[in-house]
């Protein structure tokens, strides 16, 4: 087993924009990754996925949407892992998974998902297998008095490693961009253009797939 710092950053993309692609190379950037590995869910625990959702082409649109860019072909790696499981996505099972190839696991964490982190399937596993790297503001000041406290409750209580990755703010939802495409509104401030032409190719969010 190696001690190659390996990131992981899972979630539906559904689909991948511009806002995930910036908090990828926040995070390779502040935690120093080897590897970084980026995965969407087969099925999210705690998110709802749209009516004909397809994991196999949101992995696609995630290949289009890094492709292009630096560091691809050495330190990004997108993962089909959960994909292959074939069932619910829970990280403390990737996390398993991943500790085979190397002791220094980080997992990336939005705010809201850092907040609930509790809520987690066995989520004192992924406290012990696990860094978490928690997206903040460049001014860490800004953070609310909810968030210093669960930091402060996580690492007392489970002994977490917690990890700031400071980002600018990019105000972007998957929901914002589903909507936009289904009503034929320009999306290039949000995704990849490819990405787009994919989305369109396929109609992958028309009207029948809600």
């Amino acid at each position: 087993m190696s001690n190659i710092r390996i990131g992981i950053y899972g979630g539906t993309f559904d689909p991948v924009h511009l806002g995930h692609i910036r908090s990828a190379y926040a995070f390779l950037t502040a935690c120093q990754l080897d590897r970084l590995f980026i995965m969407p869910n087969f099925i999210p625990p705690h998110k709802a996925i749209c009516r004909g959702d397809d994991p196999m082409l949101r992995l696609q649109m995630l290949k289009i949407a890094f492709s292009p860019l630096p560091f691809y072909d050495d330190k990004i790696i997108i993962s089909d892992f959960e994909v292959r499981q074939q069932e619910t996505s829970y990280t403390y099972k990737t996390l398993e998974h991943f500790k085979w190839i190397s002791d220094d696991l980080t997992i990336l964490c939005g705010t809201d998902n850092f907040l609930t982190l509790e809520k987690w399937k066995n989520f004192e596993r992924v406290f012990e297998l696990a860094n978490i790297a928690h997206i903040v503001r460049p001014n860490t000041f800004d953070e609310s008095d909810e968030i210093l406290s669960v930091k402060q409750r996580y690492k007392e209580k489970y002994n977490a490693r917690i990890v700031d990755v400071p980002m600018a703010p990019i105000d972007i939802s998957s929901t914002e961009v589903r909507e936009r495409i289904r009503n034929h509104q320009d999306t290039s401030t949000l995704i990849p253009h490819d990405v787009r032409a994919y989305i369109d190719k396929y109609d992958i969010y028309g009207e029948h797939n809600g």
